[in-house]
């Protein structure tokens, strides 16, 4: 009887191992600073170095806290202060379908190039960015989210109520950006909507996406914009463990914010010595002016003087004539 019972238990943990959902090495947290929590349902934890995230795990930062994550070895995600990512899938079927849906805030990945069949997003309320090698922010809000990228290619999809829309799609190109706001996306849904209960013809149909396509076409990324992305990403570690094609596409993104500094710099000496010019100019005109106010004055001096001795020695002499006895 004890042995029946000893087999039946050894039975029982047999299969809950086996039924028991494993860790999936996806994404591992690499480095964190500040106030990070990690929450799936109910439960909340304090994050580790080397953790390895799970499906459905929310990560949290507070004011000035940061997380980097390794995507396997083929990228890395900063996720910024006051963000909130949930990590919404990670594999589908044997090849990695990784999808971080940003709630809010700010997110940036610099990703290598893919393994076939493997696919890498961040999504939003309003988008979804789908990328296979590139470096790029997504921003997102309650009202909306954008796009910007630095390096690469990244192809954007509207997202309605957690639904990709899979007939529009546009191609941000390095220092572009796109935004979408909640009405933007609900108008393409609509006229997406009444044009395909219109006509069945797919070449029409298809046309009516092309223009919904070029209602929403990306523009260039505004400066201030490129040199916020590459202030929040100028820490961002080279991580040994990734591609070398994703050191040098970090390396790159954190050298062109050095050069940037290094031209701005070099612009800051340069209107400085252009304004430090002008000053000296002004104060060489300024002096001059003086000196020719002065030298006038002293002019109008000496012309009243001699008018005034010339007055007085007229006055001598009229006064000589008129002492002159008259015979």
């Amino acid at each position: 009887m004890k042995k029946l019972i000893l087999l039946i238990c050894l039975s029982l943990i047999f299969v809950l191992s086996c039924t028991k959902e494993p860790k999936q090495d996806v994404l591992k947290i690499h480095s964190f600073f500040g106030d990070v929590t990690i929450k799936l349902q109910d439960t909340t934890r304090v994050p580790e170095i080397g953790q390895l995230l799970s499906l459905n795990d929310v990560v949290i930062t507070g004011k000035g806290a940061i997380v980097d994550l390794v995507y396997r070895n083929a990228g890395i995600i900063r996720i910024n202060e006051n963000t909130t990512v949930k990590i919404e899938s990670l594999m589908k079927g044997n090849n990695d379908d990784v999808v971080l849906t940003v709630d809010t805030g700010k997110t940036f990945a610099t990703l290598g190039k893919l393994k076939k069949g493997d696919n890498f997003a961040l999504k939003s309320k309003t988008v979804i960015a789908a990328v296979r090698g590139t470096s790029f922010r997504i921003v997102a809000s309650e009202k909306g989210s954008s796009v910007d990228v630095v390096t690469g290619k990244v192809m954007v999809k509207p997202v309605s109520n957690n639904t990709v829309v899979e007939d529009v799609e546009v191609v941000v190109e390095e220092n572009q950006t796109v935004a979408l706001d909640t009405k933007a996306v609900e108008t393409i849904v609509q006229k997406i909507e009444e044009k395909k209960a219109e006509t069945t013809e797919k070449d029409t149909q298809q046309k009516i996406v092309e223009e919904i396509q070029e209602s929403i076409k990306p523009i260039e990324t505004p400066k201030e914009t490129i040199q916020e992305i590459k202030r929040e990403v100028k820490d961002i570690p080279v991580v040994a463990v990734v591609h070398e094609e994703v050191k040098q596409e970090i390396s790159r993104v954190v050298e062109e914010d050095k050069e940037a500094k290094k031209r701005e710099e070099e612009e800051k000496l340069k209107k400085e010595k252009a304004e430090k010019e002008m000053q000296l100019k002004l104060e060489k005109e300024r002096k001059a002016k003086m000196m020719a106010q002065k030298l006038e004055q002293q002019r109008l001096e000496k012309e009243k003087a001699e008018r005034e001795k010339a007055a007085k020695e007229q006055k001598i002499k009229e006064d000589r004539v008129k002492n002159i006895p008259t015979l």
